[in-house]
């Protein structure tokens, strides 16, 4: 999914607001509405089971608390940065298959193998990145940061795993970007065949 526009949210806001200036109490449900929408997957315990369930149909080595604990930070950060979480989650499983020690011979680390500039950049000490609920913030803070600059999923996840040049000089490949895809539309059918989600 990719992000609001921004332009649409400050329209719908400016709307939002002189619709209620005469009703502050409707102002007031409006705000406790939208407050309530943003905390609803954090808060769906049975989705926040199937994003667990699914991690764990994918790596059995993920115990059932780590598999909860990772759910609940890629919602966390996904609405944080105004991403799918399930875009994250396969931004994951691409790069780590959900282990949050792995390392790659480039010294990327951590479930979504971020490195160490980007941990810096965010405010964490590199080794942090092992820290599967810093790797989920700052790899999702680096999707969201690449759906700006392109305005378009693949070329995003694209951006992600072969860096912003290679996406501007036309130099790239798609393949993960659709492998990334693929692995959103298996996690959103295992929701649903598995009674997570309608």
């Amino acid at each position: 999914m990719t992000k609001v526009n921004e332009e649409d949210a400050k329209s719908a806001n400016e709307e939002e607001e002189s619709r209620t200036k005469a009703e502050p109490e409707k102002l007031e449900t409006a705000m406790a509405v939208k407050a309530t929408a943003v905390r609803s997957k954090l808060e769906d315990k049975e989705y926040l089971e199937g994003l667990s369930s699914y991690i764990r149909h994918v790596n059995r080595n993920v115990s059932k608390q780590e598999s909860m604990d990772m759910a609940k930070n890629f919602v966390k950060y996904a609405e944080k940065y105004e991403v799918d979480e399930k875009i994250v989650m396969a931004i994951a499983q691409n790069e780590s298959c959900y282990y949050s020690d792995a390392v790659s011979c480039e010294d990327f680390k951590g479930l979504m193998q971020t490195g160490d500039g980007l941990a810096r950049n965010a405010g964490y000490d590199p080794q942090e990145l092992f820290n599967p609920a810093v790797s989920i913030k700052v790899g999702a803070r680096y999707i969201s940061m690449k759906l700006d600059e392109f305005g378009d999923v693949s070329l995003a996840l694209t951006a992600y795993n072969q860096g912003s040049g290679s996406v501007h000089s036309g130099n790239y490949s798609t393949g993960y970007a659709e492998l990334a895809m693929a692995r959103t539309a298996a996690m959103e059918d295992y929701l649903e065949d598995n009674g997570y989600v309608e």
